[in-house]
């Protein structure tokens, strides 16, 4: 029963992400799931344990019906745990790309949010959670009591099969007989990164995460050869920069670049953005280092990626010494700020602003119409509060470097009311939040042209990560951290101004250099993560992006290697085929552990600054 409960999770999500799965080989997703009934095990020894060892123990009692009935009610105990666990990930896997471990706890508790925002957007999988518990419950088998009080069964033979049976428990959670048990990136190992997730099941998961550790000592190379293809430590080359120009950051919550018309076509949400975009800087190969604002602020505002078990807010590294943009921009003469318009609080960006002295932190307690403006569930609507922001800005003191974090294109994805007609959106209900986050920026634009700042500030654009996506070349583990990155020049003139294509690849973490080299004096000197392409860690898997290529590495070796130009879907591992360049996969594995060597020993010697 335990082991049908699971495999029913597993097509269930199959199904739910059918379009995410189906670009991979037949013969991987088969093997995906049989090799998930090896994690499966796992996830059951340990869930089921104690109704198993009620079962295993030699007592007289066990067949009585009062014990059978504690074994039964401890049975759904368990499959409540491992059902709703797998439920979960059924609804979450569309904004995060992977099986949740314990960190969805811990990151839950921090969002100052009801859970009950999602049960109501995902009732039906609650229906089909409640149903199936029934069904466990009536077809749970009964004790048959007719011959309860004749177990002639000798107790030392029930003593060794009680030894026997717990040494394969034993085996079965361990999941091995090596050294090494079982751990997520053997998923990864066996049916490759892309059908990780399906592999796996989310009970596994959070127990692998449940006593996150922190990094450990890398020692690929000498600490010089590191230093030589990696180095942290940045000076500003730009004899061009313009100290004193006004830098504006605005992170949108959750556009993917597939929501963006500019990248595709003109088939997107964001009619604003891709005018501004016709007269900017635009990077075409752009990524998110994660996929959760608590991985993207971070990354974004201080170059600091979470290529750990979890987050960086949450790691107990969050109190090595960070500084961010802000800080390096306050040394420069700027006023900083950091507006968000959800509660405080929320994921500890206020804290976080604070250690990184990111500058004065705005949030829903510093709105001065919040009882009237607040949607109820997350803060105050784009709308509303981006112009709160423009006159905020009009009153600070020139320069100023201000953060602006947009919060309507969250889930739920609630329209404020009087809107609810005005944009339609797509077939994802994200889509028209986009649409009215990007008609709060124009508003902010209307009004922010009218400022006497406006002329000398630079507005940079990026998203804090993607969300669900309909085109599955948007789906696929390179695809899924597309986001887009632009710089506008207010002080340009629109119609001189022809887009400008960067094509080199970006992440995150070269935000900070970005806009430190624009506007700061040449020979500044910073600290950052940023480097030669865009790197994210998935359950064990650093994946390194220089497009075309995407490398994937398990930290010992190269496991995956891609050409995204010639196989957009990502169906030909190249290192599989044995067709690699191995020049190629050699050269950039090399970069990958340098970079993975001084940021774990950084990190450890609290030397990230």
């Amino acid at each position: 029963m335990a082991y049908g409960l699971y495999t029913f999770c597993r097509i269930l999500f199959f199904i739910t992400y059918f379009q995410t799965f189906s670009a991979q080989p037949i013969s991987k997703i088969v093997l995906a799931f049989l090799s998930g009934i090896w994690f499966d095990t796992s996830a059951i020894m340990y869930s089921f344990g104690l109704f198993i060892l009620m079962h295993l123990m030699p007592l007289a009692a066990r067949n009585n019906k009062g014990y059978q009935l504690t074994t039964k009610y401890v049975f759904m105990l368990a499959a409540v745990t491992g059902l709703t666990l797998n439920f979960i990930d059924v609804g979450y896997f569309t904004f995060t790309s992977k099986r949740s471990g314990f960190e969805l706890i811990k990151m839950q508790s921090a969002q100052n949010v009801s859970p009950l925002v999602y049960v109501v957007d995902y009732w039906y999988l609650l229906i089909i959670l409640l149903a199936l518990l029934v069904l466990v419950w009536r077809i749970y088998p009964r004790l048959n009591t007719t011959n309860q009080h004749q177990n002639k069964t000798p107790f030392v033979l029930e003593f060794v099969v009680m030894l026997v049976l717990s040494g394969l428990f034993f085996l079965g959670a361990r999941g091995s007989v090596g050294l090494k048990p079982l751990n997520t990136l053997d998923a990864a190992k066996i049916a490759g990164a892309e059908l990780m997730p399906l592999t796996l099941n989310t009970p596994f998961q959070m127990l692998m995460t449940i006593e996150q550790t922190g990094v450990d000592e890398k020692n690929y190379m000498s600490e010089n050869e590191a230093q030589n293809l990696f180095n942290p430590n940045h000076t500003n080359p730009n004899p061009h920069a313009t100290p004193g120009k006004n830098v504006v950051l605005i992170i949108m919550e959750s556009v993917g670049k597939e929501y963006v018309g500019f990248y595709n076509q003109n088939k997107g949400y964001t009619p604003f953005l891709d005018s501004l975009m016709q007269h900017s800087e635009v990077y075409t190969n752009a990524y998110a280092n994660g996929k959760r604002s608590i991985e993207g602020i971070p990354a974004i505002i201080a170059s600091m990626p979470s290529w750990i078990s979890g987050d960086y807010i949450n790691s107990f590294y969050q109190t090595n010494t960070l500084l961010s943009i802000g800080y390096y921009l306050s040394k420069n003469g700027y006023t900083t700020s950091f507006f968000h318009g959800g509660k405080n609080g929320t994921m500890s960006f206020d804290r976080f602003v604070a250690n990184t002295q990111a500058g004065n932190y705005f949030g829903l307690n510093e709105y001065p119409d919040k009882e009237k403006d607040f949607d109820g569930h997350w803060g105050i609507p784009d709308e509303p509060y981006l112009q709160y922001v423009g006159k905020e800005l009009t009153q600070s003191k020139q320069p100023f470097f201000s953060t602006v974090f947009t919060l309507s294109s969250h889930h739920p994805y609630q329209l404020p009311a009087a809107y609810n007609n005005k944009f339609k959106g797509g077939p994802l209900p994200i889509h028209a939040t986009v649409e009215y986050m990007d008609y709060a920026i124009k508003n902010f634009f209307d009004y922010a042209k009218k400022q006497p700042w406006y002329n000398n500030t630079l507005f940079v654009f990026t998203a804090d990560h993607s969300s669900e996506n309909t085109e599955a070349y948007y789906q696929t583990s390179h695809g899924k951290y597309a986001v887009p990155l632009f710089v506008f020049d207010a002080s340009k003139n629109d119609k001189d101004s022809l887009p400008v294509l960067i094509n080199k690849t970006i992440d995150h973490l070269g935000v900070m250099p970005l806009i430190l080299n624009k506007v700061t004096p040449q020979k500044s000197t910073y600290f950052s993560f940023a480097g030669n392409g865009a790197i994210q860690f998935d359950g064990g898997i650093y994946q390194l992006i220089q497009y075309p290529f995407v490398l994937k590495f398990d930290g010992t070796k190269t496991i995956g290697f891609f050409d995204v130009q010639q196989d957009s879907l990502m169906q030909q591992n190249l290192i599989e085929l044995k067709t690699a360049p191995m020049s190629e996969v050699q050269q950039m594995e090399q970069y990958l552990k340098a970079v993975i060597q001084q940021y774990n020993h950084k990190l450890i010697t609290n030397k990230t600054y």
